[in-house]
């Protein structure tokens, strides 16, 4: 009786071990290889290398013959078959009622030519796209998925030696190992021993291979043990290494392009020529481009290219392997050989820990992309360039005052906003303050009550609203940064009895730049909350305090002790109030701060909102100090 793969609970493709003699090894010829792929054709897509223009390449496979089983490791990465670089995550049509139309189904492949590196790769990827809730359409790919492996002769530019990457004993359905007449066929899953039993029934095993001793060898190395590699880099964050490479690098991204583990992407909205409908898209991203962290504000806390390369080695060699005990990069040597500046990875990691050595020798589709549907109720005017939304959903949703979701205009894009309204235990209406800045914000203010519109989340983690109960509140709003405190101003006073002396700062440009002015009256006007504003132009309408929001910490009556203080508004403002706060007195774990970032996916999977080691998206956007003080990029940029 034949064995089928099993899917585990994570949704990675089966690898379970066989009862004992059940996977085997098989002997092949050339001519029974060309048989398989013939036969293969009938039911997958068959992919392989093949020559094209003086060049391997990997492509679809019609022609047994054309199947290169031997070739170099120039051949761009398998992983476009996995994690495509332009991939289709649902249609939408226009008029009338929006409709969304799921991806179909994966197409059923066969890859065969999967070096032992591009093997290690798909492991890594398996960990990074699985991990917390799993990327659906990269799951849908790779279930439906054969791999066969190959080996392979490294080049000039591999060091997969250095990384123990040159080979390889699970990960593959079928391996194929060369031998004098032909091939000797290692089977690694049910899956693999399964197919070749359809395809080529009349191949019988082979009680006791025997596989030629091959002697591997690469020129480039790491010349230190791989489980140093995020000590080495845990003391070099302000080396000038990264400067001197960066001023080489041009940007260009290849690096991260051609990577076998590099995944992080962009969503957007491609409209049909005839503006009917259109399609979400996830194409490839990389952390070297110049807009890759830059957020709607206009900042970007990766600014230049001494950033970006820092940000890529460590996440190649330090964060991954802080999380899953693996490194992120298999040694294939894809990044130097193609790169124009000519930064070779084992180079910087060979000097960074000769240097430390010198001193002393030292020993980790998408349904989750889709939006659920909501209309628009209510569209209020608050400035002359923000917009109060309320929106109702179809289906209720939980939140704490200070995450947010991701909102969708068709044929646009989608954006993240900060919920402005206060959380209930569980709601079908949210508000949400939209500044019209860009394409998808201009196009939210053109809308009218009656409009659907498409709303995922809510994302991330909000104010520890418990941890505030029994203790005077002090609230830091800068311009805009009042929406994400509006939320758990209006939790505060719904439950006010919990909660001690609540005190409110808020600056801004103008008055007429105030949000929610009379709300900012009737709680001025009112006993609960202690009020006290400040304008940079013409402060006397209100009889406001005129200059900064610093300006109002003069004389300012609390008690850090008791007292915990939640600040939102623009970086700057961040640089100038943080080291009030702790002038007064305040703890660091009693400052909770938000954190402004460029989100594309709300699931930690993009990399566009990541600082340093952590995303914020995820692990955010609100922080207390103490949780960020150490990342440079969080408020220093």
């Amino acid at each position: 009786m034949e064995r089928y793969a099993v899917q585990t609970d994570t949704g990675r493709p089966g690898t379970q071990e066989a009862a004992a003699g059940t996977l085997a090894w098989y002997r092949l010829t050339r001519a029974d290889i060309d048989r398989l792929v013939r036969s293969l054709n009938s039911a997958y897509e068959v992919v392989g290398a093949r020559l094209h223009k003086g060049r391997y390449r990997l492509d679809r496979i019609q022609d047994p013959a054309e199947l290169a089983l031997e070739f170099p490791p120039r051949v761009h990465s398998p992983k476009k078959f996995l994690f495509p670089n332009w991939e289709k995550l649902f249609r939408f049509r226009l008029g009338g009622k929006v409709k969304l139309e799921a991806e179909k189904a994966a197409m059923p492949r066969v890859i065969f030519g999967m070096h032992p590196c591009d093997l290690h790769a798909v492991r890594i990827l398996d960990d990074c796209l699985f991990e917390g809730e799993a990327d659906s359409a990269y799951r849908a790919k790779r279930q439906a998925t054969i791999l066969v492996g190959v080996e392979c002769e490294p080049d000039e530019y591999c060091f997969c030696t250095s990384l123990g990457t040159h080979h390889i004993d699970s990960g593959f359905d079928l391996f194929l190992h060369q031998v004098e007449g032909g091939y000797l066929v290692r089977v690694g899953t049910l899956r693999g021993q399964q197919l070749l039993r359809r395809h080529l029934p009349d191949v019988e095993p082979v009680a006791d291979p025997k596989l030629p001793v091959r002697d591997i060898d690469c020129r480039r190395t790491i010349r230190f043990p791989v489980e140093s590699l995020a000590q080495v880099l845990g003391d070099v964050y302000n080396h000038p290494v990264w400067k001197e490479i960066g001023d080489r690098c041009l940007g260009c991204g290849s690096c991260n392009l051609l990577c076998p583990t590099c995944y992080c992407f962009n969503v957007q909205d491609r409209l049909d020529l005839n503006l009917k409908g259109g399609e979400r898209v996830r194409t490839w991203d990389s952390c070297q481009f110049d807009q890759f962290t830059k957020v709607s504000g206009g900042g970007d806390f990766r600014p230049d290219q001494t950033d970006r390369q820092r940000h890529r080695f460590f996440r190649k060699y330090k964060y991954l392997w802080e999380k899953h005990q693996r490194i992120a990069c298999v040694g294939c040597g894809r990044c130097s050989r193609e790169c124009l500046a000519g930064i070779d990875n084992t180079e910087v990691l060979n000097s960074l820990f000769t240097e430390q050595a010198a001193a002393e020798i030292l020993p980790v589709p998408g349904g989750e992309y889709q939006p659920q549907m909501a209309e628009l109720v209510q569209v209020t005017g608050l400035t002359e360039r923000e917009k109060l939304f309320r929106l109702r959903l179809n289906e209720p949703i939980r939140f704490r005052p200070g995450t947010f979701v991701q909102v969708s205009v068709f044929g646009i894009g989608e954006a993240p906003l900060t919920i402005a309204s206060a959380p209930e235990e569980e709601t079908h209406e949210v508000e949400l303050v939209v500044r019209a800045k860009g394409s998808l914000t201009n196009a939210l203010h053109r809308l009218a009550p009656g409009a659907a519109i498409g709303v995922r989340g809510p994302f991330g983690n909000g104010f520890p609203v418990e941890k505030f109960e029994g203790r005077d509140v002090l609230l830091v709003a800068g311009g805009i940064g009042l929406v994400t405190l509006r939320s758990l101003l209006l939790t505060i006073l719904a439950h006010r009895e919990r909660f001690g002396r609540v005190i409110l700062l808020y600056g801004s440009r103008s008055v007429d730049a105030f949000l929610f002015r009379e709300e900012l009256k009737a709680w001025h006007r009112g006993d609960e909350l202690d009020c006290r504003f400040a304008v940079q132009e013409y402060a006397g309408r209100w009889g406001v305090t005129g200059g900064d929001i610093t300006h109002l910490f003069r004389d300012l009556d609390i008690v850090p002790g008791r007292s915990v203080a939640a600040v939102s508004g623009p970086a700057v403002m961040y640089r100038n109030v943080n080291p009030l706060l702790f002038g007064l007195g305040f703890d660091p774990d009693d400052v909770y701060l938000n954190l402004e970032r460029h989100m594309k996916c709300g699931l930690g999977k993009c990399g566009r909102c990541q600082i340093n080691d952590i995303t914020v998206c995820q692990c955010g956007p609100i922080f207390s100090y103490s949780q960020v003080r150490h990342l440079r990029e969080a408020i220093e940029r």
